[in-house]
């Protein structure tokens, strides 16, 4: 074997087995100001998918609050195997969870509340928004909350997110990817726009 077709074969081989990766990033935009950025990235590895969010954002209420705030979630064969959750707010630890698949059901561990349970194996949670559009999707799990909120389509390629709490957000997708979020479940509303 030549030189040239060995490293053509290798470098097909590497290739093949390397972990494919995307990557994101959203403005985080209230009454025209930006606030912040989210940074989303999706990789996979033969049947097990790694999701990571990070939002750094700085809002403007009575003082300035500076927030951070990630997520780490990683499914296996289509179901979510765990999860984690880490807020910050001016630099101290707001909340935190750490959700993990038990065999039977899930556990989810939170510093501010009791251990919980969740036996309903998880197909779609809010981590997925960004990458997959929930055509079939009736049901979103929040790795923040440990709650289910329902989901539906309300025009072509956009949804609306209705959460355990009652308050409502919006998705809109261009080619399965998120184009734009509108977001009324936190103190401030806010718009997410995908940097082209």
């Amino acid at each position: 074997m030549n030189l040239r077709l060995f490293s053509s074969t290798f470098t097909s081989l590497i290739l093949s087995v390397s972990i494919s990766a995307q990557t994101q990033i959203y403005d985080i935009i209230s009454k025209k100001d930006t606030l912040g950025m989210v940074t989303v990235s999706k990789s996979n590895k033969e049947n097990i998918t790694y999701y990571h969010y990070n939002v750094d954002m700085t809002a403007k209420l009575l003082i300035n609050v500076h927030m951070k705030y990630m997520i780490k979630a990683t499914y296996v064969s289509g179901y979510l195997l765990s999860a984690s959750v880490q807020n910050m707010v001016n630099g101290k630890p707001y909340h935190s969870n750490e959700i993990n698949w038990q065999d039977t059901y899930y556990s989810i561990t939170s510093k501010s509340k009791k251990q919980q349970k969740v036996l309903e194996k998880i197909n779609y949670s809010g981590i997925r928004l960004f990458f997959d559009e929930p055509r079939e999707i009736k049901k979103v799990f929040s790795e923040y909350t440990g709650q289910f909120g329902n989901i539906q389509k309300i025009n072509a390629n956009s949804y609306e997110l209705t959460l355990h709490n009652g308050k409502k957000n919006k998705y809109h997708y261009h080619q399965n990817i998120l184009e734009k979020a509108t977001i009324n479940n936190s103190l401030i509303h806010f718009d997410l726009i995908l940097r082209k």
